[in-house]
């Protein structure tokens, strides 16, 4: 790294922790990602960006030098396909396999755990993961004890683990290369959502909260231990950086708000709480609306999460939530794809002018940014938050 990017580096990475801890730094930190939007601004199609590393990581290299953030959320592509290709997963279709070349991945949802399932499950959720869920969402697991799961067992590792290597090799690059600064370290989930995405599905978690609501509950406690090891585990023992925590089934109206506050809130509550007591942040990434639960929320320790608004009410998250947790957001993703360049810009200007006044604010996305997303409308963002944002 250069002098000119290492005192590039250290200015983002001082912005991106004073906010975090609620302070006013020299800049509101900008955060952003590139996501598959990119794809359509490149020669490539979705199966090769999937698909082949150097193209994705060369999609971020053209476009870095004029992407003036402070923190990167990273590059087009969520999932690495080879892994789940080698193990016949049932889970997903991604571009040119099952789906259009063009195409991004989708997630096939069915209930891959049954309701008679439950008791096997609290009891060793390890044990029925590898004797029974395995070989559900994969045609190489069917029989896991066989040459042929071995094999595939074998084959997917590798995988991940090239994976892994292209990952540490991506950000090293963009680090040195460019000055940016990575967004999170690790991954976890509300173990409700654990329960409800990739389990017993939506259908299937909505119906057992009618029919079995002491199974609902039971499961989501024994998943708090397994989402605190993995994010911990995940993140490389680094506790810098906060931990990316995807909130799917808790945004108003999903769930009621008896079945949120009794089935929902305790578990993810528990994990937040239980990275915290190891030094570790929580990334609470809630998508949708999350303004009626925002007072619960209040009750997390300060400081021990940042909270992203998509859809919750900008005003009151930062009335309730404000110089106790960082907040994130300003920008809402569809402004990205169906305003224009001044209307972003008009926004930035009144989401810095409301949010950021006493610090603790990252202006960025509220959710994820779509694939139709306009490259123009994000660059107005980027260069309205570097006019208004100085404090």
């Amino acid at each position: 790294m250069n002098e000119k990017v290492a005192k590039l580096y250290g200015e983002r990475l001082n912005r991106y922790m004073t906010a975090l801890d609620c302070g006013k730094p020299d800049k509101v930190p900008v955060s952003f990602g590139i996501g598959d939007w990119i794809v359509k601004h490149t020669d490539n199609n979705f199966q090769e960006i999937f698909y082949d590393w150097e193209k994705s990581i060369k999609a971020v290299d053209d476009i870095l030098p004029d992407f003036d953030v402070d923190v990167f959320g990273g590059g087009p592509t969520l999932w690495w396909p080879p892994m789940w290709d080698a193990m016949g997963s049932k889970l997903y279709k991604f571009p040119g396999m099952g789906l259009d070349e063009n195409s991004t991945f989708q997630f096939v949802e069915e209930e891959y755990m049954k309701a008679e399932d439950y008791d096997a499950f609290i009891a060793n959720p390890t044990e029925w993961i590898a004797t029974t869920y395995l070989p559900r969402i994969s045609t190489e697991f069917e029989n896991p004890s066989s040459l042929r799961g071995i094999s595939a067992l074998i084959r997917s590792s590798v995988a991940f683990s090239e994976y892994n290597n292209y990952m540490g090799a991506s950000w090293g690059k963009w680090t040195v290369e460019h000055g940016v600064v990575g967004q999170f370290t690790g991954m976890t989930k509300a173990p409700f959502d654990t329960l409800g995405d990739a389990l017993r599905s939506m259908k299937g978690i909505l119906l057992d909260l009618r029919r079995r609501p002491e199974k609902v509950a039971a499961a989501c406690e024994v998943i708090v231990p397994h989402n605190i090891n993995y994010a911990l585990s995940g993140a490389g023992a680094d506790t810098r950086f906060p931990c990316f925590a995807p909130l799917h089934r808790g945004s108003y109206p999903f769930l009621n708000p008896y079945q949120w506050e009794n089935y929902y809130w305790p578990s993810l509550k528990a994990v937040i709480e239980g990275l915290w007591a190891k030094g570790k942040r929580t990334y609470f990434y809630a998508e949708g609306d999350w303004t009626p639960y925002l007072e619960k929320i209040a009750e997390l320790p300060d400081k021990s999460i940042v909270f992203d608004i998509d859809l919750t009410d900008a005003k009151k998250a930062k009335e309730i939530l404000g110089g106790r947790f960082c907040l994130i957001g300003g920008m809402p993703t569809t402004l990205l794809t169906y305003g224009t360049p001044e209307q972003v810009k008009e926004q930035v200007k009144r989401s810095i002018d409301e949010l950021a006044g006493d610090g603790g604010f990252i202006l960025g996305a509220g959710g994820v940014v779509m694939g139709d997303a306009k490259k123009e409308n994000i660059m107005a963002m980027l260069e309205a938050a570097r006019e208004y944002g100085s404090y």
